[in-house]
């Protein structure tokens, strides 16, 4: 039997394609919003301004009230549920997942007892109000 190095190169790159294949396939989860099946990462901007940080999220097709907010001094926690109403049998699904999920870690600590959201059209749009001590204040280099 002889060696052949092209057979044993053949080889060794099909196994480093399946491996590539799965963490690929394993990452791509995650930056849907999680491990889990059926977990949808929501679009999110985070803006700062003089006296707040403002979280903009898209949760289309989510009902208001289908939204859960927790604020922490340092982070906005969103999950949101899309419930559909399904008529017969289902030959094509391509609108994945029924849920959404971000931990969104902010720029700054902020009051979550002053937190306001709102919901409209489905953009959530919530404010935090900073925290005194955590103001930027311009100073000028002479």
């Amino acid at each position: 039997m002889s060696f052949n190095p092209f057979e044993e190169a053949g080889k060794i790159a099909r196994e480093i394609e399946r491996l590539l294949t799965g963490l690929l396939k394993e990452l791509s989860k995650i930056g849907e919003g999680g491990l889990e099946q059926g977990y949808r990462r929501p679009l999110t901007d985070i803006r700062e301004t003089e006296n707040e940080i403002i979280v903009t999220s898209e949760l289309p097709g989510v009902e208001k009230e289908d939204i859960t907010l927790n604020v922490t001094e340092n982070s906005v926690e969103i999950k949101a549920e899309i419930k559909r109403e399904r008529e017969g049998e289902c030959k094509l699904e391509e609108r994945e997942g029924k849920y959404f999920y971000r931990l969104c870690p902010l720029p700054g600590k902020v009051d979550p007892n002053g937190a306001e959201a709102s919901y409209k059209n489905g953009i959530l749009e919530i404010k935090l109000p900073k925290v005194e001590g955590e103001k930027k204040v311009k100073v000028k280099v002479e």
